[in-house]
């Protein structure tokens, strides 16, 4: 398939507006040295370290004024385990427990979006996208050590993304709405 013929086929996919919770400096450092090891080694595209917390329609209200409405973000979450699955974008991912504080966040986007739908937020942080056996995953997913069992998250973006993001190309076209 060519680029072209990709780049079109990106086009035509449904987009979607996606709220990220950005991990602090020192973690940020520290996953995103494991994302471009594990890209390097499978030829996977480098992406942002972050957390999914919100998604909605690409026709939704302007990202910079639910980020206004939202405030500042100050949030911690423990690590469950490192994870794996068929999903492109949860190849390989560190699983996150839910709390209260993600759940208000989640809930306050909710109503600066005037979304009718609750997205149901399932707290993780890939590590890499791409598409492995099993067999692979599972060695991989066995050998990260993470050097922390909480992560802060204290900022907070907007991206446009493809719905679902099921190739790498469309993770280099993800783009940054906000802030």
């Amino acid at each position: 398939m060519t680029e072209a013929l990709a780049r079109g086929q990106m086009a035509e996919k449904a987009h979607a507006i996606a709220y990220w919770l950005l991990p602090e400096a020192a973690a940020r450092e520290v996953f995103l040295r494991e994302i471009r090891r594990l890209a390097r080694q499978f030829g996977a595209p480098l992406f942002e370290p972050h957390a999914t917390v919100f998604i909605v329609p690409e026709n939704s209200r302007a990202p910079f004024e639910v980020l206004r409405d939202v405030g500042p973000v100050d949030i911690e979450l423990a690590i469950h385990s490192i994870r794996f699955s068929e999903q492109f974008t949860k190849t390989l991912y560190v699983q996150f427990e839910r709390n209260s504080a993600l759940q208000q966040l989640g809930d306050a986007i909710l109503k600066a979006e005037r979304a009718r739908n609750r997205y149901l937020i399932d707290p993780h942080l890939s590590l890499l996208y791409a598409k492995l056996p099993s067999k692979t995953k599972q060695r991989l997913a066995d050998n990260i050590r993470l050097p922390f069992r909480k992560v802060g998250f204290t900022s907070i973006c907007v991206m446009r993304c493809a719905r679902p993001t099921t190739k790498a190309i469309e993770v280099e076209q993800w783009k940054l709405l906000a802030p």
